[in-house]
């Protein structure tokens, strides 16, 4: 694959989510300053675990379609045909258990309500990540970029009026029915227009069983990766209480938020690593050391700076309610460098046919997860819950690593060099941006650490003009990556 369609893959999909998270994360912020923390634990409970059983629709359908797509664009049709009608028994399936566990788990109706609005936007999801995963497989991610961007907009324009009309919180889930329901028919409608691909619902017992062979570990890695993903959020909401959820909600939605980086990324360099490991090895090894690299130096400062600057973000978007997301905040932004550096992990592992290498990881990943939160949610609440999230990803990261050594020799060296470069500058960032922190609003501080950051990575020879020159080419002139 050239570098050119892996930037501008990149580049539409990271704009739009740029986009994206940024009306999300004031839409979110507008959400908790109107409902308050219970309401907002009720909230954000309903929404993740919908988003928990919403894995079970899909049961790993959607990545084999962008494998097998790219591999053999020609039978595009029957694959996505075919996933559309399992797709449709399955998610009439799982809504009916999302129903059933709830009143057995004894909510109270207002949050039993919620979950059964939630769960009708997630089924709209599914299918709807089943066409775009037809445009990832012919590598054309503009289409999905630009349904993003628009389906953030329609959910934060029906939330505010939502919120201006002052109706009941299950009002609150409208947004996302609308949202959802645009962004499956733009999606459907642009299969047919822009692939030409005449698709139907069928059920083609061949094709199933080829796609449910290779979908089995995207699966399982799913499953696992949602479990550890919500199973906080659920856990405090059953053994703490609503409130717990409302403060590490707002906790976690900024490192969540900024997952976009790696998430635009990662699925660009998907089916990229997917041929090189077929073709071409050397560019496979030079293409993981590079994004690496890059993630890197991104995400230490990113991290570092907001872990520092945590109290003023709070107090500034949320308000003295929500103070006890402080410190969870911090413990998750630690977390965060490890969540961005296990993205073109995972993807080299799909992509390069280990899949059940991968499977078993996250699978061990998430049964440490659970047991962690366990354990350590009665006694630290939402601290706890940050602390289990911090340890599962550095957990993660490290396993991944050795695994990924067996399938290219990547370069410990570039990596050691650029994380020890990274954390020499962000020492110096931090250290100016905690001496001017009771003079300057952190907005500003964070345009002082930046400009601070990256002087320093130049000096130390972290970042180099050969580095920017390279990036440049790529993302102006396109030459091959």
């Amino acid at each position: 694959m050239q570098g050119e369609t892996v930037t501008k893959n990149t580049t539409y999909l990271t704009g739009s989510y740029i986009w994206q998270k940024i009306l999300s994360f004031f839409y979110f912020v507008l959400i908790a300053r109107f409902i308050g923390v219970e309401d907002l634990g009720k909230y954000t409970f309903a929404l993740s675990y919908v988003t928990l059983f919403a894995v079970f629709v899909d049961i790993g359908l959607t990545q084999s379609l962008i494998r097998e797509a790219a591999k053999r664009k020609e039978k595009a049709k029957e694959f996505i045909s075919s996933v559309l009608g399992m797709k449709l028994i399955f998610s009439g399936l799982v809504y009916a258990l999302v129903v059933v566990l709830v009143n057995l788990m004894g909510y109270p109706e207002v949050t039993k309500n919620l979950v059964y609005v939630a769960g009708i936007a997630m089924i709209f999801d599914q299918f709807t990540a089943s066409f775009w995963g037809v445009f990832r497989g012919f590598q054309n991610l503009k289409y999905e970029a630009i349904s993003i961007a628009i389906n953030q907009v329609i959910i934060v324009a029906v939330g505010v009026v939502v919120i201006y009309l002052k109706l009941p919180l299950i009002y609150l889930m409208l947004p996302f029915i609308c949202g959802s329901l645009f962004s499956l028919l733009f999606a459907g409608i642009s299969v047919r227009k822009a692939l030409k691909i005449d698709f139907s619902v069928m059920l083609s017992k061949e094709v199933l069983k080829f796609l449910f062979k290779i979908g089995i570990p995207f699966a399982l890695i799913a499953i696992f990766s949602r479990v550890y993903g919500y199973i906080d959020s659920i856990m405090l909401s059953k053994l703490i209480g609503d409130k717990a959820v409302g403060w590490y909600s707002v906790a976690m939605k900024i490192p969540f938020a900024l997952q976009f980086i790696p998430a635009a990324l990662a699925a660009a360099i998907f089916p990229a690593f997917s041929r090189y490991y077929l073709h071409d090895k050397k560019q496979l090894k030079f293409t993981f050391d590079r994004v690496m690299k890059f993630l890197v130096i991104i995400v230490v400062p990113i991290s570092i700076g907001v872990a520092l600057l945590a109290r003023p973000i709070i107090l500034f978007f949320y308000g003295n309610e929500y103070l006890p997301s402080v410190l969870p905040l911090q413990i998750l932004m630690l977390g965060l460098i490890f969540v961005f550096l296990n993205f073109p992990l995972g993807s080299l592992l799909n992509g390069c046919d280990r899949q059940v290498a991968n499977t078993v990881l996250v699978g061990i990943t998430m049964v440490f997860n659970v047991i962690i939160n366990i354990f350590i949610i009665p006694r630290y609440s939402f601290t706890g819950a940050a602390i289990a999230f911090l340890i599962s990803h550095t957990f993660l990261f490290f396993i991944s690593m050795v695994v990924a050594r067996k399938i290219i020799p990547y370069s410990k060296f570039l990596l050691l060099k650029t994380i020890f470069q990274s954390f020499i500058s962000v020492l110096v960032m931090a250290a100016v941006i905690y001496y001017l922190m009771a003079q300057l609003h952190f907005t500003i501080l964070i345009l002082v650490g930046g400009v601070v950051y990256i002087t320093t990575m130049f000096i130390t020879r972290g970042l180099t003009q050969k580095d920017i020159k390279y990036f440049i080419e790529v993302l102006i002139k396109k030459k091959h990556a």
